[in-house]
C-alpha cells in the first residue's frame, strides 16, 4: 500500500525570523499602492501645518497625511467604523503599506483620528481640497463633460436616538416634518420676542405623544431632524445632496443640510461649488422633487437650463416651460442620466462610508461625504487607468521593457540558428 508524501506543517514556520520589505509585499497593482501615487500627500500636510502646534512641546503628533489616509481606507473599503478599520489594519500588509506603518509598528488609536475628525479637521479645508485635487485630475483624464450637472439628495441616518429628543420650546416661525410639506408653527405663548430654554430630561418613564421636527430637538444632535415615511421606521436623519457629471459618474459636488425645507434650495450653491471646479453648467438635471417657481428662477439666473419635471398641478409659466423641455429629446436624456448616474452615485456613496452619520453635525457629515466621494473619484481615475492600459494595472514601463528584452533575444536566437543553418550547408553535413 502506498502512502502519499506530504509535508507535516508543525506551526514552527511561523516563529522563524525573517528580514522582508513591506514594499515586497504588496503587489504592483494593488489598489492602495496606486492611489497613494495620486495624491499629493505634501500638499496634504501643508493644508493641515495650520492646525498643529508649532514648538517642541509634548509627545509629537500623529503624520496628518496618516489620518487623511485612515478616512480614505474606511471609505475605499466600506468598512463601517474607524475601530473596524484599524483593526483590519492590524493585519492587512496593504493597509500598513499605504500608512507608512512597518509590520510591528502600533497604529494610531481611533481617538486621534475622532480627534482629528471632530476637532482639528472640523473648520478646516484639508478634505475639502484633496477632493477639489483628485476632481482636477479626473477633469484632465477627460472623465468630465463639463455640460450637464445631475442632482439628486437622500436622507442619511444621523447619530442621534429617538430618546434624545426633547420638547423645543423656543418660538420658531417656519419648520417642517422633513418631507418639504412646508408646515407653519403657531407662535409660541410665550410670544415671539422671548427665547425659552430647551426642557430639560425627565425622569421616570418616557410619556407617549407625538413629536414633530415643530415640537422636538435632538440634544445630542440639534442638526438631525425627524422623518415619517409610511412603511418605514421613524429615525432621525440628515440629508445629503449629490451633484454628478454623467460622462464617468464623477462627484463634482456634495452637499450636507438638514432634511427640512424644499430640496432646491441648495442648488445655488451646488452650481458654485460645481463652478469653482470647473465645470459649466450649462444644463441642470433633477427630478420633480426639486420643482418649484423659485428653482426655476434661480437657475434661470444662473444661465443654467433647467432640465427639472414640474409637479402635475404646477400652471404657472416656468412649470409650462420646463415641461416642454422635458418632451424633447434633450430632456428625455436628462431623466436617463439622472436615474442611471445621481441614484447610482447615492448608492455608491452609501457602500462607501456614508450609508450613516458616524459624527453629529451637518458640518462634520460634510467632511463625511467630502471622503466618500473622493474614494470613488478615485476609483474612476484607476479605471480609466486600467482601460489606458489594455486592462493592465500598474506601471506599465517595466513591461514594456521586458517585452522588448524578449524580443530582442528571440531576433539574435533566430539570427544564430540561421548563421548555423548557413554553415551545416556549406560543409555539406
Amino acid at each position: 500500500m502506498a502512502l502519499a508524501a506530504f509535508a507535516v506543517r508543525s506551526g514552527e514556520e511561523t516563529r522563524q525570523m525573517q528580514v522582508v520589505c513591506v514594499d515586497d509585499l504588496v503587489p504592483a497593482d494593488d489598489d492602495l499602492r496606486r492611489i497613494e501615487a495620486l495624491v499629493d500627500w505634501g500638499q496634504v500636510r501643508r493644508t493641515a501645518e495650520p492646525f498643529y502646534r508649532p514648538g517642541r512641546a509634548g509627545r509629537p503628533g500623529i503624520d496628518p497625511a496618516v489620518l487623511v489616509k485612515l478616512a480614505l481606507v474606511l471609505a475605499w473599503r466600506g468598512l463601517p467604523s474607524m475601530r473596524e478599520t484599524l483593526r483590519v489594519a492590524r493585519t492587512d500588509v496593504s493597509i500598513r503599506r499605504f500608512l507608512g506603518f512597518g509590520l510591528t509598528e502600533r497604529l494610531p488609536d481611533h481617538s486621534t483620528f475622532s480627534h482629528a475628525q471632530t476637532k482639528r479637521f472640523a473648520d478646516s479645508s484639508v478634505f475639502e481640497q484633496l477632493f477639489t485635487a483628485v476632481l482636477r485630475q479626473c477633469t484632465e483624464a477627460g472623465l468630465v463633460g463639463g455640460r450637464r450637472l445631475v442632482v439628486d439628495g437622500t436622507h442619511i441616518e444621523a447619530d442621534a436616538a429617538l430618546k434624545s429628543l426633547r420638547a423645543e420650546l423656543t418660538p420658531a416661525d417656519h419648520d417642517g416634518d422633513g418631507d418639504g410639506d412646508g408646515e407653519i408653527v403657531p407662535d409660541s405663548p410665550a410670544g415671539p420676542g422671548r427665547a425659552l430654554a430647551v426642557a430639560e430630561p425627565r425622569s421616570g418613564p418616557t410619556p407617549k405623544r407625538t413629536a414633530s421636527n415643530a415640537t422636538a430637538v435632538s440634544r445630542t444632535d440639534p442638526d438631525a431632524k425627524l422623518r415619517h415615511k409610511p412603511g418605514h421606521r421613524t429615525h432621525l436623519v440628515h440629508r445629503g445632496q449629490v451633484a454628478v457629471d454623467p460622462k464617468a459618474r464623477v462627484i463634482v459636488a456634495v452637499q450636507s443640510e438638514r432634511a427640512t425645507g424644499s430640496e432646491a434650495d441648495c442648488l445655488k450653491d451646488l452650481v458654485t461649488r460645481a463652478r469653482f471646479a470647473g465645470h459649466a453648467v450649462a444644463e441642470l438635471a433633477a427630478d420633480s422633487g426639486y420643482a418649484s417657481q423659485d428653482a426655476y428662477a434661480t437657475l434661470d439666473a444662473l444661465e443654467t437650463v433647467a432640465l427639472i419635471p414640474p409637479q402635475p398641478g404646477a400652471k404657472h409659466t416656468a412649470a409650462e416651460q420646463a415641461r416642454e423641455r422635458m418632451r424633447t429629446p434633450t430632456g428625455r436624456d436628462a431623466a436617463f442620466d439622472r436615474q442611471a448616474h445621481a441614484e447610482g452615485a447615492i448608492a455608491e456613496l452609501k457602500r462607501h462610508g456614508a450609508d450613516r452619520a458616524r459624527c453629529r453635525g451637518t458640518r462634520l457629515l460634510q467632511l463625511q461625504l467630502l471622503v466618500a466621494a473622493t474614494a470613488i473619484n478615485l476609483k474612476r481615475l484607476l479605471s480609466a487607468d486600467d482601460a489606458a492600459h489594455g486592462g493592465q494595472t500598474g506601471d506599465p514601463t517595466p513591461h514594456t521593457a521586458a517585452i522588448t528584452a524578449l524580443t530582442g533575444l528571440l531576433a539574435r536566437t533566430l539570427d544564430e540558428i540561421g548563421h548555423l543553418t548557413a554553415a551545416d550547408s556549406s560543409t555539406g553535413s
